[in-house]
């Protein structure tokens, strides 16, 4: 197992040519349906190894976008996209000028937090050449409605109802498919990231669909859940865990970034959840006696190295170019 430190690293982006903030618009749009009428005409499925499953042939995603507004050299729109019956919102941070097709990455924020919240991490990593879509995760901010409890959530789950902490993993499937659609990103070099609850789930998103590129997780670590012998309980909680689900990365590369002294989710955790996976992979660790859980200042340097390890990104500093 390979675990690095974390420094602070700095460089240049030159950017030549307006393209994202103009390719954005050539996006279709469509009326935010007041109650969504995505189909359902394949359901989710937990198998008896406790694995959780969903179409691979999903249709295209139903959105609207709207201007939200521009700092600096980045431009962010508000997007709403249905997923599941429900209107998921989000914001879109863009470069305003790139000189090449951006990668994309889906950050989902962790449990409680808003997309406005997670606003300022989609924008370092916007500021770094990407693409970067945040959500509000269902009953959180815009997104809205009722979270069950876990006890909940599992209660429903024996009568056949699909949990929703299996809806959130199909939220990120779905941002996933927007992003690797959209005329700006290149459909290759799209992945996703998340922080604490945020992280799990996009472990378990990455498993289901080999197509995205790559898994950032931040300050999470899964369940470690071991089996006690009710094959249903059993199976319900393992289709949630991350790490029943994290050696399936593989050939995909993993970044596992982590402060020593995250007081929610302990280094023993994090660590248990990285031993786990397969290669490729790598840990960046920092200690941080100013920072508690989530993203730190601190991991910046790592932030950059690790997106230059999932999806080539280089530090470098974003020149605009006028827009005509």
């Amino acid at each position: 197992m390979k675990i690095k430190r974390n420094y602070f690293y700095s460089g240049i982006i030159v950017v030549a040519v307006l393209l994202a903030a103009a390719a954005f618009y050539l996006l279709p749009s469509v009326k935010q349906a007041e109650k969504p009428t995505e189909k359902q005409e394949k359901e989710w499925h937990v198998d008896g190894g406790g694995y959780l499953s969903y179409p691979l042939d999903r249709s295209d995603v139903k959105f609207r976008r709207e201007d939200y507004g521009v700092e600096g050299n980045l431009s962010i729109h508000k997007i709403i996209y249905q997923s599941r019956n429900s209107n998921i919102y989000g914001l879109l941070v863009l470069p305003t000028s790139v000189e090449e097709l951006l990668p994309g990455i889906v950050l989902l924020p962790g449990a409680g937090v808003s997309k406005e919240s997670e606003l300022e991490l989609a924008k370092k990593i916007a500021g770094l050449g990407a693409a970067v879509l945040t959500i509000d995760q269902r009953g959180i901010g815009e997104t809205g409605g009722s979270f069950p409890t876990l006890d909940e959530d599992y209660s429903g789950f024996t009568v056949g109802k699909e949990p929703a902490q299996h809806l959130m993993v199909y939220d990120a499937l779905r941002a996933y498919d927007l992003m690797k659609s959209a005329p700006f990103t290149d459909s290759g070099r799209v992945i996703i990231a998340g922080e604490s609850l945020g992280g799990r789930v996009a472990v378990i998103a990455a498993a289901i669909e080999r197509d995205i590129r790559g898994v950032l997780v931040i300050s999470s670590a899964g369940l470690g859940f071991e089996p006690k012998g009710d094959k249903s309980k059993d199976n319900f909680l393992l289709s949630i865990d991350s790490e029943h689900y994290i050696s399936m990365i593989t050939p995909r590369k993993l970044v596992m970034m982590h402060n020593a002294n995250d007081s929610n989710i302990p280094l023993s955790s994090a660590i248990r959840a990285f031993s786990k996976a397969e290669e490729p992979k790598q840990f960046v660790l920092v200690n941080d006696t100013t920072c508690n859980h989530g993203y730190c200042d601190s991991m910046y340097g790592g932030l950059v190295e690790a997106l230059d390890y999932l999806v080539g990104i280089k530090a470098r500093t974003l020149v605009s170019v006028p827009v005509k």
